[in-house]
């Protein structure tokens, strides 16, 4: 028997359903890692809420998203700027609205500037904190409360 295929022909590990009626928030989840990590919550039934910056990026990805036969997972997004506390808040509260509950956070946005760190200004270093790390924290935070 072939194993079951989630993202681009590569081999789940995990038994498909595994988290059936779980519920997650994957940021950055429209492209990349995190883009691979939700359609793999999928196979395996989770409902995800994915956010980023970028509504127009998260809505394509959702239209995307492959969802196994017969299985009750679902994919939505919502708008979230992680550097934005009160934005975070309706993150947490609309995933909860919708679903009813939150079992796990992936944080998994991010980013940097692509230069010697001779030629990064103080605000772009500023602003790579502030995504990387302070997102990274009101996500977490707020997601545990």
């Amino acid at each position: 028997m072939a194993a079951p295929y989630t993202v681009n022909n590569v081999a789940s590990v995990f038994r498909r359903g595994l988290f059936n009626e779980k519920v997650a928030i994957v940021t950055g989840g429209g492209t990349g890692i995190g883009k691979t990590i939700t359609q793999e919550l999928l196979y395996l039934g989770c409902k995800v809420m994915i956010a980023a910056r970028n509504l127009e990026r998260l809505q394509r990805a959702v239209d995307n998203f492959f969802i196994p036969e017969g299985s009750d997972a679902s994919v939505t997004c919502m708008k979230c700027n992680i550097r934005r506390e009160n934005e975070v808040r309706d993150l947490i509260s609309g995933t909860v609205s919708r679903f009813g509950k939150l079992d796990f956070l992936v944080n998994n946005s991010g980013g940097q500037f692509g230069s010697p760190s001779s030629e990064l200004s103080y605000k772009g270093w500023n602003a790579v904190i502030d995504l990387n790390l302070t997102g990274t924290f009101l996500v977490s935070r707020e997601g545990s409360a």
